[in-house]
């Protein structure tokens, strides 16, 4: 087992990664997909570019291109690779708070190793064989799908709603609030043709203009199959999106968490245990 200590920027996890050589704090975020560098820790690094480009969507459905590139290391923690495939993203027009960040740590990097998110110590685990036999025996396991797209890797976690109708979420600590489709906001109690209902209208960092309502659904939502993880009234944000929805910190971080990807299982601790 490793600890690995980490801060808040806002909601966002950020943690100490080296690449080629050069320290830098990344954001671990399950939902990227894909493991990025901006810019300037690309040219810093001496990373190379590949010729080969990827193409994902986010969860507007906007289309981003990034060109690959080739870091000669990435470390994190005790976690160390070599000739590592990442992205390579201009960051010049993010908010100014997130201007010494110098990329994001996806699940495509973790993907071979469980990891652990412990919110309440603010420590990231990187768990062994038999650390992790403990953290299922000691919390609830929830199988989740895991999705491939060429080098990106993300989890999709079944959640129930109110009603017991199961959906399908992304699991994205990159995200504060608990998101879904506009079109589940009548099933959840939450009309949004309300006119006290708050919408907020905007354009991302990307130029892609959106428009996001905000309400507290009428009774709890859960991963599927496991009614003891509930979470009562919890506040949405409603967007036109992709996906079902996707589950982000504002659930996520009232547990420790593990994130296993090779055996498809998140494992879920309440924060008490975790001491």
């Amino acid at each position: 087992m490793t600890h690995i200590p980490f801060q808040r920027l806002q909601h966002l996890i950020t943690v100490a990664v080296a690449v080629g050589g050069v320290e830098s704090q990344f954001v671990l975020d399950t939902g990227i997909g894909l493991t990025l560098v901006s810019k300037t820790l690309y040219a810093a690094a001496g990373c190379r570019t590949t010729g080969a480009f990827f193409s994902g969507r986010r969860m507007s459905g906007q289309e981003v291109t990034l060109p690959l590139a080739t870091a000669g290391s990435v470390v994190f923690g005790s976690l160390a690779r070599e000739h590592v495939g990442v992205g390579v993203l201009d960051m010049s027009s993010f908010p100014p708070e997130l201007a010494e960040i110098g990329g994001f740590l996806s699940l495509a990097f973790l993907e071979g190793s469980p990891f652990t998110i412990d919110s309440p110590g603010r420590v990231v685990v990187l768990e062994s064989a038999e650390s992790l036999v403990v953290r299922r025996d000691a919390g609830v396991p929830v199988s989740v799908s895991v999705e491939r797209d060429g080098p990106s890797v993300t989890m999709m976690c079944p959640l129930t709603i109110p009603g017991g109708r199961s959906i399908s979420v992304e699991v994205d600590t990159g995200s504060d609030s608990l998101i879904l489709d506009e079109r589940l906001s009548d099933e959840v109690g939450v009309g949004l043709d309300n006119e006290t209902v708050p919408r907020v209208e905007g354009v991302d960092e990307t130029g892609q203009t959106y428009t996001r309502f905000f309400g507290r659904i009428e009774g709890s939502i859960h991963p599927t199959g496991a009614p003891e993880l509930a979470q009562e009234a919890p506040e949405v944000m409603f967007q036109r999106i992709i996906y079902d929805g996707l589950l982000g910190d504002s659930f996520l971080g009232r547990f420790v968490v593990t994130y296993d990807v090779a055996a498809a299982e998140m494992i879920f601790e309440r924060a008490a245990a975790s001491a």
